[in-house]
């Protein structure tokens, strides 16, 4: 069986290798034909050591895929051979609070298999049905950036309608988060560098404002639009020095979702700034299974698709991790395992 592995290296380290078939599954366990992995942030991190260091040995890459169940062991209920099935990041996190042993079933990083492979057995209890009107492609990006903008928005953000959400960025999380946020009725500031992809999304996505983050006095600008009131929610992807920005961007009350660090781990924050604002911040590692569902039956009922930037073969894996280490893509970079007949951008 042919899979992609990674030893925390370089992305030199990324290898086609020829391991084993996976066993028949065992209790609580499906066997999985994958048809399509989507690519995060942290997938580059991983082969390139930032993330959970050197694997040793080499692991399986990835965390996010679609695929068919093609065997069931015993005690599975809710599933069934044929089945179109998405997985949670963590093959055991089930609902509530994360702990300290549900966080190393945390798949693709930090010596523990990932998904992108031909095959692989998953927990039953980890699975979720793809909406019905999702391609392979467009199920493979719910795992981590779908289910992390949720978490960021919706579980702990706690955006309601009317609300004023800011997100930075033109990433996969950013996507999701522009979308849930719309779904519930709140009004978008997007924060960009990239003038061209910003008015598109304005465009598509019913963005309400877009700004430019270069400007130094980018909270003031939020204010402005706000009317002074600021922003109920932030999907902060950045981290470093944005997240202090952010925060003086807030309203009385708002909320901080810290998803990612993308301008690093060293911030400057004016702690007068959370104290008057009565601001929370929250780091959020994506979410259990209980939201995952969630996410799921929110865009089976509303029908709306995942935004997908390119879509690369399995042979084309190492081009792929370069297109988004390079940031041209906006939303999700997907591989496609199986020869599906779908289009190669599933953004309709």
């Amino acid at each position: 069986m042919n899979c992609y592995t990674i030893d925390g290296k370089g992305l030199s380290g990324l290898q086609v290798t020829d391991v084993p078939a996976p066993q028949p599954p065992k209790r609580g366990e499906v066997l999985i034909d994958v048809h399509a992995v989507s690519l995060n942030y942290r997938d580059i991190m991983v082969a390139d050591g930032r993330y959970g260091g050197e694997q040793s040995p080499p692991i399986i890459a990835c965390s996010d895929m679609s695929g068919v169940v093609r065997q069931v062991g015993s005690d599975v209920s809710g599933l069934k051979v044929g089945d179109r099935v998405l997985n949670s990041p963590f093959r055991c996190w089930p609902a509530g609070k994360m702990n300290s042993e549900w966080v190393k079933t945390f798949v693709g990083g930090n010596g523990v298999d990932g998904v992108l492979a031909e095959q692989l057995v998953y927990p039953s209890s980890a699975l979720a049905l793809l909406p019905k009107h999702f391609s392979f492609f467009e199920g493979a990006t719910l795992t981590i950036a779908g289910l992390t903008a949720w978490a960021a928005v919706v579980t702990h953000g706690k955006t309601n309608p009317g609300d004023w959400v800011l997100v930075h960025g033109t990433g996969g999380v950013s996507m999701f988060a522009l979308q849930i946020a719309r779904m519930l009725g709140a009004r978008t500031i997007l924060s960009s560098s990239n003038a061209a992809k910003a008015e598109l999304l304005k465009a598509e996505l019913d963005v309400s404002v877009v700004i430019d983050y270069r400007n130094q006095n980018w909270p003031q600008e939020v204010l402005e639009v706000t009317g002074g009131h600021g922003v109920d929610v932030v999907v902060e992807v950045a981290g470093g020095h944005s997240l202090g920005k952010s925060i003086q961007s807030s309203a009385y009350g708002g909320r901080v979702s810290l998803v990612g660090v993308l301008d690093g781990v060293k911030s400057t924050i004016n702690l007068r700034d959370i104290f008057t604002r009565q601001v929370t911040v929250k780091g959020i590692l994506m979410e259990s299974m209980e939201e995952l569902r969630a996410v799921v039956r929110a865009y089976d009922v509303t029908k709306v698709r995942p935004y997908i930037s390119h879509v690369f073969s399995f042979d084309q894996t190492k081009q792929a991790y370069e297109y988004l280490e390079e940031c041209k893509h906006i939303g999700k970079v997907v591989i496609g395992l199986k020869d599906t007949g779908e289009t190669n951008v599933a953004w309709k």
